[in-house]
This record gives C-alpha cells, structure tokens and sequence, in this order.
C-alpha cells in the first residue's frame, strides 16, 4: 500500500564512494513517524535529538527562533503559488480577461507575503523567480491598484469563493480581504475544490535543472496538467510544446520567457509569490538546501 512506509529509513555512509573530495562521512537517519509539532519541539530543544526539520509553516518557523538550539534556514527555492481560476464551465466568468486582471490588480502581494507569510516569499511577474532559466526581466508584478480593479470589474459579478488547503488558509484570508477591499464579496473554503469555487491556491515547485516548461507551465496550463482547470488555451499550450521539443537550450529559454509574458499579459492566474521553503536546523549542522526543493544532504556536514 502507498501509505504505508517504515518509521525511519537510514542511510549509513559509503566508504566506497568514488568521489574522495566529497566522501560522505554523515549517518543519516529519517525519522517518518513523529508528529511535526514534536519535531519541531525537538529540534529547538538543547536536549533534543532532531537535526533537521523540513517544511516549515512560517508559525513554525517563527517557533524554530525564539529557540536557544536551532535557527531557520530560508531558501530561495524554485517554488509558485497561484491562484487557478474556475473555467470548467464555458459560461465561467473567469473567461473575461478584464476581471482576471482586476483580481491581479486587487492583491497586495508584498503585503501578504509580510502578514500571512511573515516575511517568507519573494514577489515575482509570473511563475520564475529571477535569476532561475526562463526568467523574463521584461515583466514587472501586477502593482497593487484596488482603484484600477474596481473598473475593470465594475460590469462583473463580483462574488469569489477562494478554495485552498491549511497550509495556505492565512494567504487565502489576506487575499480574500484584498479582494473585499478593491469591491469584491470574497471568502475562503478550506478544502477541495469541488462545487462551486472560483479561486483555487496551489503551490507547486519545480525540481528540473532546467524546464519550467515541462514541471510548472504544463502543470498549471498544459493539456495534460494535474492544475488545470479550463478548457485551455491553445496559444499557450503550442508555446508549451515548443519548449519540450526543442533540445536547444537558447531556444528553450527564449520560448519559456515567451511563456511567462502570456500568462503575464492574459492573467491566465492569479499571480501571487514564491514561497520560500523553510528548515528548521539545529546549531553544529550545517546544510544547504537545493533550489529544487528536493531534500539534498551531500552538503550538509555535522560538528563532531
């Protein structure tokens, strides 16, 4: 069965291993049983046992600082959260490009990152951070402009039900009241999106070296993509095949920024940040973590 695994995997360190200059020397134990909250616990407490702590809530995180044993480690990592509109039905109002954009225009994204992330997200024009492949530095954020979204909205029906898990219900809260700022009736469901909803948050993150294309946009916009929720855009999805056809890098990236001024120009989301993943290690472990996201541990030493 898929849900059931073993209460801790270790990985001992291989003397064979052929690379002297980064021969592992660390035993590494994952522990898949303790519940997060005591692991959290753990690692800020001068007697725990616990190293290192994935995953992070910024509650928690801001918990992992008032300890004397442990601190936060943020990483700029190759994450997105969007807000997917509900266009499964043909008569969506979500199909008006105007009040696509009010929504966009309507969120104070730094704001949210600040109140409901504590600090922890970095804006961005459209889904890559800059400095990652495909960056496009000819976009800027949506600006916050609750005047600009009530006219472009002033004709539509205004009533938005946000849907998103736990993880992200105090986003979903801030946004929801810049929504109701800027005119709108907003609320938030904690749960699936099923039924009537209109705005669901997704995080996602890519973990390709470089192929946004494939991890992100497909999944959020492609034909096949486990995020999408409208009948697609046709535009959109022969940019997204030219970036996986293609084994030209220059040409890759060139198609991938032309991918990000699309979703950017036809407010295919609700663009919001990139969270920043956080770790919580405790004193004497020095790790560093992979923009992927995925948990890496090659250097990652421990003080003897």
């Amino acid at each position: 069965m898929l849900d059931k695994r073993s209460p801790e995997v270790v990985l001992e360190p291989n003397e064979e291993y052929w690379d002297s200059a980064r021969k592992p020397t660390v035993r590494v134990v994952f522990d898949n049983v303790i519940p997060k909250a005591a692991a959290v616990k753990d690692v800020g407490s001068a007697d725990g046992e616990i190293d290192i702590v994935t995953e992070l809530t910024p509650a928690e995180a801001a918990q992992v600082e008032e300890s004397d044993a442990a601190s936060v480690v943020a990483s700029d990592s190759k994450t997105v959260l969007l807000g997917v509109f509900n266009q499964t039905r043909g008569d969506s109002k979500w199909n008006d490009i105007k009040l696509r954009k009010a929504v966009n225009y309507a969120v104070d994204r730094q704001g949210v990152i600040d109140d409901a992330m504590m600090g922890y997200g970095n804006l961005m024009a459209a889904t890559i951070l800059e400095g990652h492949f495909g960056y496009n530095d000819s976009l800027e954020p949506y600006t916050h402009d609750p005047e600009q979204a009530g006219q472009l909205a002033k004709d539509a029906d205004k009533t938005v039900t946000i849907v998103t898990d736990e993880a992200h219900e105090g986003v979903a809260d801030a946004v929801a009241a810049d929504l109701n700022d800027a005119g709108f009736d907003a609320s938030v469901k904690v749960g699936e999106p099923t039924g009537e909803w209109y705005i669901w948050l997704v995080e996602h993150f890519d973990w390709s070296p470089e192929f946004p294309a494939a991890v992100v946009h497909r999944e959020f916009f492609g034909a096949t993509g486990g995020f999408l929720k409208s009948p697609g855009d046709k535009q959109l999805q022969g940019l997204i095949d030219q970036a996986m056809s293609t084994v030209d890098e220059d040409e890759q990236e060139e198609i991938t920024q032309a991918i990000e001024k699309h979703i950017y120009d036809h407010a295919d989301a609700l663009l919001l940040f990139a969270p920043q993943k956080l770790y919580a290690v405790r004193d004497g472990v020095d790790f560093t973590p992979y923009k992927s996201t995925v948990l890496e541990l090659a250097e990652t030493e421990v003080d003897e």
